[in-house]
């Protein structure tokens, strides 16, 4: 279905059910079950914030998730990641020059101009073979103390973690894969983030 070059659009729904966030990304091609797009640091993204124009992460937990939200479009804050989508398990994978980044996510509802998905809070990240780590452990546990999560989803969130971690000591694909030593075309241009992102 998908091209090498191909514009791709990973849409995220956010805590209030409503599309807040999206990477506008470029399709490098499938491997091992994997669609492998770039992300280009700098590229404009659009971002969920809090209606008052705070960040979600200076927030408390409670202002988090129940006060309104809207999105903030800017350029991205990061390195430049190959993003992998797998066809059908709940996480993508950013990988970087100097590691691997684990978001775990609902699985993809894939459409005609990518997917759509939803943050699942706990990460794992992978800073070289053989060593990972969580990451927001706490804001997991939080999501289930404010009825965000209940405690099975919560459970099935982390054991997801747990399956992509083991993945990651045997080195099996797409760790293997060598993505972080990809480099892309260099006529292509940074990817745009439609004006109807969120329709």
């Amino acid at each position: 279905m998908w091209s090498e070059g191909d514009a791709f659009l990973a849409r995220y729904e956010s805590a209030d059910g409503v599309i807040r966030g999206a990477l506008p990304l470029r399709v490098v091609g499938e491997r091992n079950g994997y669609l492998a797009t770039w992300l280009p640091a700098g590229t404009t993204v659009a971002i969920p914030m809090l209606a008052d124009g705070r960040d979600l992460h200076d927030v408390t937990t409670l202002e988090r998730y129940t006060l309104p939200r809207t999105s903030r479009i800017g350029p991205r804050v990061g390195d430049a990641a190959v993003v992998l989508f797998p066809a059908a398990a709940a996480h993508s994978i950013h990988v970087f020059a100097h590691g691997w980044y684990v978001n775990l996510e609902r699985v993809h509802r894939w459409h005609e101009r990518g997917l759509d998905t939803r943050d699942h809070l706990l990460d794992v990240v992978c800073d070289r073979p053989g060593e990972w780590r969580w990451k927001d452990e706490d804001e997991l546990e939080d999501a289930v103390v404010f009825g965000v999560l209940t405690q099975k989803h919560a459970d099935e969130i982390r054991a997801e973690g747990e399956r992509v971690a083991q993945m990651f000591e045997r080195w099996e694909p797409p760790f293997s894969d060598v993505w972080e030593d990809w480099r892309p075309d260099p006529s292509w241009p940074v990817p745009a983030l439609p004006e109807d992102w969120a329709a």
